[in-house]
């Protein structure tokens, strides 16, 4: 092998530890979408991403988890009122059970008869590890004279069937009572053996008012936070399999040296 020869490979060597490197550590960063900010569901013509939650096709990503298909809806009988997507406050969270939402608004049911149906749905898909626990926080209740507050949490896997339908989850809590609830995805029987990477949230609130006149349902918060479990890093393998092709040449170049 002349000089020439070996300064072209050794130029390629170099060049393919330091491109492995480099795509391998940008590949989280290009698989995200914009970060999730503090927002509506809106449907303003005039409210563009990232604050109108209500978008065709938006998505937004908070640490490791991206977030999509966000639906909200409202019904109400008697004289409840509905509350509009632009005064529901969506709320990112980043605490310690991990990143999610809050979902707050004045939401009632008042007078003899009275209801309200809140609703509100997406999708959380881990970029990297799997989903492992679901925090489900529910805020303060005020439920006086008859009145009642049920909370209902369903969860199914993303584009996952089992003997026909979803691999699905369902957390009930009735009477609601603050705090935070933790549903454990890892060992569940409701899903398939294997990690769960992607999930479809229907949130539902349903207040009751009773049927007497100063009957009074009502909750201000409700949300979720997600834990992850920990898989190596893309950057951090990408790092050790560059190094490995650097010590592989190292010791091949020794060697030759050595031969000569």
């Amino acid at each position: 092998m002349n000089e020439q020869t070996e300064i072209t490979m050794n130029k390629m060597f170099y060049g393919l530890a330091l491109s492995l490197m480099l795509c391998l550590v940008f590949v989280p960063a290009a698989l995200a979408d914009s970060p999730c900010a503090n927002g509506t569901f809106s449907t303003a013509s005039n409210t563009p991403p990232p604050d109108d939650y209500s978008s065709a096709g938006f998505t937004c990503s908070i640490g490791n988890l991206d977030f999509s298909n966000f639906v909200y809806s409202d019904s109400v009988t008697g004289t409840s009122t509905a509350i509009a997507g632009s005064n529901v406050n969506v709320l990112t969270e980043t605490g310690p059970d991990g990143p999610g939402f809050n979902f707050q608004a004045g939401w009632q049911a008042a007078g003899a008869g009275s209801t309200n149906d809140v609703s509100v749905s997406f999708d959380v898909t881990a970029l990297s590890g799997s989903l492992a626990d679901v925090y489900i926080v529910l805020g303060s209740p005020t439920a006086t004279n008859g009145g009642t507050a049920l909370y209902t949490e369903t969860f199914c896997e993303t584009n996952t069937q089992v003997n026909g339908s979803n691999a699905c989850g369902e957390y009930v809590e009735a009477p609601i009572t603050p705090g935070t609830n933790v549903v454990s995805l890892v060992g569940s029987t409701a899903f398939p053996p294997g990690p769960v990477t992607s999930l479809s949230i229907v949130k539902d609130l349903d207040l009751n008012a009773g049927s007497n006149a100063s009957g009074l349902a009502a909750v201000s918060l409700f949300g979720n936070q997600y834990s992850v479990s920990s898989v190596p890093e893309p950057r951090g393998i990408s790092l050790v399999l560059g190094l490995g092709l650097l010590a592989g040449f190292v010791v091949f170049k020794r060697r030759r040296v050595a031969q000569s």
